[in-house]
């Protein structure tokens, strides 16, 4: 096995944000790649002297030197290293440069990071379809590490030739079921993604370049696998479709996280909105009883005055205030009523481990790539720490908190924010340090009041629904602050009953 093929999942990311090289490297580990983080020009080229890359991606601009550059001497290093240039300041220029100098792909910095897995991927199969052209025997070795199903099917009939050893493990068949059976694979894609299946299957036989689709299959245990396909055409010496060539790779945890991601977002929205409705229907509930109080007490004094007059009238005025007094106690009864729907019960409590409810948090504003500019670290407790709550309300809490720290940070060189999870003798403490410019004086003794707000785009209501959620918790919501920045602290109690937990849990740094 040649060093191409020894570093076939090897891949070199060099940018000089630590956030984006620590987001970068937790995402392709993922996808199943060996990676290496450069921050510098140097220790890029230091790392590409000593080891070889399957694929490198690279920042357009890096501090005192250029990424184009960069490239021009990792091409004399490795000239089998596909390199895709990764920037946040694209420009025609630099794309022209790039696509000359032959990068494999020009990717911008986005908020969603499925293209540059696509192109990363695609360069991690273009190597492998340039392994295949030097020998079969190489080619079939390599496959057996990778985190793929590697395929090749023939056309017109589209049934497979080869299949890689990872489709048993991936799905649980035997490769000979593919091999052997044509419709076994039909068999397995989900009902609602085949008609998309057949079109792709359509369109990568009549046509030229790669392609790729993802869609679900059922496994040999029922479950549902989410899988992506990159396929690509090969043809004969005389430029005839021949057989499609490409690779599946296995993206479910991806896609349940995702999905994850988004119902706890829909869930801490909804949870706001009628946290807002509630302190709002309360306000109004008190501020509504003082009248319909006076109301009532006019009322019963005309009636007692009315009686005591011997005069005669020709109207039921008696009678109009009865209905009066009625209706006035009947609006009390329904305020009554609204202000003990918005106040906060114990129906949905639930012994929760608070370091889970901090880490979903974290992993909220860290999926915001707008908060990466921030160096965030999170610390837990070493064992679960049993809390009696609501889950989705404290985790609002904490999701603010870390929110506003972000905000505080943005205008910092070097922007810092810590989460850390302590224990008491009978509570446990969450704080939430930044080292923003910190909260002034003036703003220190309105900083939980209603509508009250330092952002422009702002509402005020974050911190005062946070402090009632907390205390509804029976706990408490501080903080202290400093021109060096601010700490946010949410102290809830541990009830002596509460549940034994014989879990362990590894403390978490980012």
């Amino acid at each position: 096995m040649n060093d191409t093929a020894a570093a076939r999942l090897k891949l070199l990311v060099v940018d000089d944000e630590p956030s984006q090289l620590l987001t970068l490297r937790d995402l392709f580990e993922h996808e199943g790649f060996q990676v290496t983080t450069c921050k510098s020009f140097d220790e890029a080229l230091a790392r590409c002297s000593d080891q070889v890359f399957a694929a490198a991606i690279l920042d357009l601009q890096l501090h005192g030197h250029d990424g184009i550059d960069l490239f021009r001497q990792l091409q004399q290093l490795q000239p089998a290293m596909r390199v895709i240039i990764h920037t946040g300041y694209g420009s025609f220029h630099s794309a022209k440069d790039a696509v000359n100098l032959g990068a494999f792909a020009y990717v911008e910095k986005a908020l969603d990071p499925a293209e540059l897995i696509l192109w990363v991927h695609r360069a991690a199969k273009d190597l492998l379809s340039e392994a295949l052209s030097h020998s079969e025997q190489q080619f079939r070795d390599l496959l057996d590490d990778v985190k793929a199903i590697v395929w090749e099917s023939e056309l017109p009939t589209h049934r497979f030739i080869f299949v890689s050893q990872q489709a048993e493990a991936i799905l649980g068949f035997p490769v000979a079921r593919w091999i052997e059976d044509p419709t076994f694979w039909d068999q397995r894609i989900v009902d609602e993604d085949r008609s998309r299946y057949e079109e792709f299957r359509t369109a990568c036989a009549n046509g030229s370049g790669d392609r790729d689709l993802e869609l679900r299959v059922t496994a040999a245990d029922g479950a549902i696998v989410w899988l992506h396909l990159v396929a690509h055409l090969v043809a004969d010496s005389d430029g005839n479709p021949q057989m499609l060539r490409g690779a599946m790779f296995d993206v479910t945890h991806q896609k349940v996280s995702e999905q994850q991601l988004r119902d706890m977002e829909i869930q801490l929205e909804h949870v706001s909105r009628l946290s807002t409705l509630g302190e709002m229907v309360a306000g109004i509930a008190h501020e509504i009883n003082q009248p319909l109080a006076a109301i009532a007490n006019f009322a019963v004094a005309a009636k007692v005055a009315i009686a005591n007059d011997d005069c005669e009238h020709s109207v039921p005025i008696e009678s109009w205030l009865e209905t009066i007094c009625d209706q006035t106690e009947n609006c009390g009864q329904i305020i009554r009523g609204l202000r003990s729907f918005v106040k906060r019960g114990h129906g949905d409590y639930q012994w929760i481990d608070l370091n889970q409810i901090v880490q979903d948090s974290v992993n909220l504003i860290e999926c915001n790539l707008h908060n990466h500019f921030a160096d965030l670290t999170c610390n837990l407790c070493e064992s679960p720490q049993m809390v009696f709550g609501n889950a989705v309300q404290l985790r609002q809490v904490i999701v603010n908190l870390l929110q506003n720290a972000c905000d505080a940070t943005r205008e910092r060189e070097s922007a810092t924010v810590s989460i850390n999870v302590t224990l008491g003798d009978d509570y446990a403490r969450v704080a939430v340090r930044d080292n923003g410019a910190g909260i002034s004086e003036q703003q220190q003794a309105k900083i939980f009041d209603a509508f009250f707000t330092t952002k422009e785009e702002g509402i005020g209501m974050g911190l005062a629904i946070s402090k009632s959620i907390v205390e509804a918790h029976g706990g408490k919501l501080s903080f202290d602050s400093s021109p060096d920045g601010s700490t946010f602290y949410v102290t809830l109690p541990l009830s002596k009953d509460r549940p034994r937990v014989d879990v362990s849990r590894e403390k978490v740094s980012r």
